[in-house]
């Protein structure tokens, strides 16, 4: 039997298609010998929104168990030598206060929206809706990042952007095309950031095959996979890619018990569960919009952009360790030794349940 459809990416790593085809088509592939699994293509959600106030930076240079706030940041590494792929909405660095942030440490290397030759379009890889930007600014930015030197690669992995109003749709194939040159492409001890995920309105189980075997495939070559747990409330067990060990999962906190009780607290919108590595500040985090001025963002978006940028400044400690990962899972392990464990709690200020009480500090 000859199956039909439009093919529109191949996925070489993970020994999967990406095809255009209708329901009826759909299920005679399915029932092919040839072929092992289908599985419906899915919109996904970015994972933050734009509110108020400042204090991530400040928090996670403390590694003490009872962490106070003290209005400074300080580090001895900047990332430098390291390289964070962001697969989000993009980064304007026409911009003058955008690019300003970065210092030219920033290129955009793909536009899901623009398949042709160079030159590229003036709207190459533009932030619509300004999720790209501030994840950017905290992972890496000058003034409100962790990681000050490290190299950014932007893969503008939502639809649209070329016209005003567009509501910016992501797919799991973006992801997955995106996962897929970067496991065949880049070297070892590369991180890669996902603020984005599967949050479809309800605690699931929600699970795309596709999309975990793409993480896998990074992982295994020794890339280092950053994900957000999520901003429902659920149980990250339920949901790709946070329930596989191969993707480094973090929720968020906020800083009310810091300053009454010197514990981190877990938002009740942040996702928890076993799969999460650890928790870290995402609500109410000082960061950029996508015209480079000053916002406060919130969500386990912000929290997962943290934690990539503590990754490139452990890298760069530890740069012969990393440029030779046979999989991520031994950055994984170590990163999680570095925590500190017992400083998180539930919401409310009750002992944590269900996921390990674990906050990764900045000790670079």
């Amino acid at each position: 039997m000859e199956l039909q459809g439009e093919v529109l990416a191949i996925f070489d790593t993970i020994n999967a298609i990406h095809v255009k085809m209708d329901a009826e088509e759909a299920e005679k592939w399915r029932k092919d010998e040839r072929v092992e699994h289908v599985e419906q293509d899915l919109l996904i959600t970015l994972l933050a929104t734009q509110n108020n106030p400042g204090w991530a930076l400040d928090r996670i240079d403390d590694i003490t168990m009872t962490p106070t706030l003290n209005n400074t940041y300080n580090y001895n590494k900047t990332g430098a030598g390291r390289t964070i792929y962001v697969l989000d909405s993009g980064l304007d660095l026409r911009i003058p206060q955008v690019a300003a942030e970065f210092g030219g440490r920033a290129q955009i290397v793909w536009d899901v929206n623009y398949s042709g030759g160079y030159p590229t379009p003036s709207w190459w890889g533009a932030d619509c809706n300004g999720h790209g930007t501030a994840i950017t600014s905290v992972i890496a930015g000058n003034t409100k990042g962790v990681a000050k030197g490290a190299s950014l690669k932007i893969a503008k992995v939502t639809a649209g952007c070329t016209f005003p109003l567009n509501n910016d749709p992501v797919r799991l194939s973006h992801i997955v095309t995106a996962l897929n040159w970067i496991a065949f492409n880049t070297p070892a001890g590369t991180i890669v950031n996902l603020s984005n995920g599967i949050q479809p309105g309800g605690c699931g189980p929600v699970y795309h095959s596709g999309l975990d075997n793409a993480v896998k495939a990074a992982h295994n070559n020794g890339i280092i996979v950053v994900v957000a747990a999520a901003n429902d409330g659920c149980n990250t067990a339920n949901f790709s890619p946070t329930h596989i060990p191969e993707a480094f999962v973090v929720g968020g906190t906020i800083k009310d018990k810091i300053l009454s009780h010197g514990k981190d607290e877990r938002h009740p919108d942040s996702r928890t569960g076993t799969n999460v590595s650890t928790f870290a500040p995402g609500f109410g985090i000082s960061t950029l919009n996508q015209n480079g001025s000053p916002i406060l963002a919130n969500g386990t978006s912000l929290s997962t952009a943290i934690l990539s940028g503590i990754f490139a400044l452990a890298c760069q400690s530890a740069a012969p360790f990393c440029d030779n990962l046979t999989t991520a899972a031994p950055a994984y392990a170590d990163l999680r030794n570095t925590g500190v464990i017992g400083t998180v709690t539930d919401p409310g200020g009750a002992t944590m349940s269900g996921a390990t009480s674990r906050f990764i500090p900045q000790r670079w």
